[in-house]
């Protein structure tokens, strides 16, 4: 935990290196980023006796005009597509504990990819930023 901010800061310099500089887009992507690593870091190695790593890739496609956010980590596997919605019509009192920032991050990206392959969980979120470079 004590290196999120500068996980999150590397995505956020990147993004605005290359002039992605709105700040619902940035609050989005700092949301996100958020959410997947502190599901890695509080979930993904809690079976296992040692400090787990995070690895973190980002690419801009300005010819696309796409974000791409990759992370990798040996955890246990967890595939969030597998993940069911919570039922946000239901009162706070009778839903199930978890999952509202899985659904956060499946409701601001456009598309996630889940596999998993030699041990390793690797998450790619994509999202459009063709509204927000010329």
């Amino acid at each position: 935990m004590k290196n999120l901010d500068s996980m999150i800061s590397y995505v956020l310099d990147k993004a605005k290196k290359f002039n992605l500089c709105d700040k619902k887009l940035l609050y989005k992507l700092r949301l996100v980023c958020e959410e997947v690593l502190v599901n890695i870091i509080n979930y993904a190695y809690q079976d296992l006796n040692e400090v787990g790593y995070v690895e973190i890739a980002c690419d801009i496609d300005t010819k696309d005009k796409k974000i791409t956010l990759k992370f990798i980590d040996e955890g246990i596997a967890f595939n969030m597509l597998d993940y069911e919605d919570p039922d946000l019509t239901l009162p706070l009192s009778e839903r199930k504990a978890g999952g509202l920032g899985i659904y956060i991050i499946k409701t601001i990206m456009d598309k996630i990819e889940y596999h998993r392959e030699d041990g390793k969980n690797t998450l790619i979120l994509i999202k459009s930023i063709a509204n927000f470079i010329e």
